[in-house]
């Protein structure tokens, strides 16, 4: 198992690895997190078998900065670029449908949907690395159906460090104590109309609430929508 610090060596180690089908754990600011590129298609399907996943499951699209969101993904006008801002730097993975760029990534990352969820907020390893790298798909980095209220490092490195080219060893995750229990990616689905909840998480539950009253939070109506989309599915 390959463990290193994060250093300026260990940076410049990782995007060589992701330009050879690498595959990485590192930390974001809410969790460990594994990722390859997101045009490699070996390395995206070593992460599913490297989590074991049985459910539904998309691989998060990891971009730079929240200017390059529209080129990924079909965002409505009604979304203005403050907005869009608002969501991705405050800890949320907002899901919209892909674009003819995001279309051409490998389809086992969004698992046949035609959606894509994205992913740019904090300064961390997972964060860096991708920004300098290109667009990256990422997930948490713990065996399907394992994870808790935040996955650490030490669950990290036990589910999925064997399997990996390079962990990164970033120290412990911090701990927002206004998001409660819910330290993960807040998660919303814009794709329906009105807009779903699909996780809780560290955006400010007030705050979404006020941004998009007519936002359904039940669980189960978002599943009822899924499978009529996509047929039975396991989410």
């Amino acid at each position: 198992m390959d463990i290193r610090v994060y250093n300026e060596e260990t940076h410049q180690y990782a995007l060589e690895l992701l330009k050879n089908d690498g595959v990485i754990v590192a930390p974001s600011v809410t969790n460990y997190g594994v990722f390859c590129s997101a045009h490699s298609a070996r390395g995206i399907a070593r992460i599913f078998e490297m989590k074991e996943r049985t459910k539904f499951g998309p691989l998060t699209l990891g971009i730079g900065d929240p200017a390059d969101a529209r080129k990924y993904a079909e965002i409505p006008p009604e979304f203005s670029d403050e907005l869009i801002a608002e969501l991705l730097l405050g800890m949320t993975t907002p899901i919209f449908f892909k674009s003819a760029e995001s279309a051409t990534f490998p389809e086992q990352m969004t698992m046949g949907a035609p959606t894509v969820g994205l992913f740019c907020h904090g300064m961390s390893p997972m964060y860096e690395i991708g920004r300098d790298f290109g667009p990256i798909a990422l997930t948490s980095s713990n065996i399907s159906g394992t994870g808790g209220h935040q996955v650490t490092r030490e669950q990290a490195i036990n589910d999925l460090g064997k399997h990996a080219d390079l962990v990164i060893d970033g120290g412990p995750i911090g701990w927002d104590d206004a998001a409660g229990p819910f330290q993960s990616n807040t998660v919303v689905d814009f794709t329906f109309n009105p807009p779903h909840l699909v996780r809780q998480g560290r955006f400010p539950a007030a705050r979404l609430s006020s941004l998009f009253p007519t936002l359904v939070t039940e669980h189960s109506a978002y599943k009822e929508v899924m499978t009529l989309r996509m047929g039975e599915i396991t989410l």
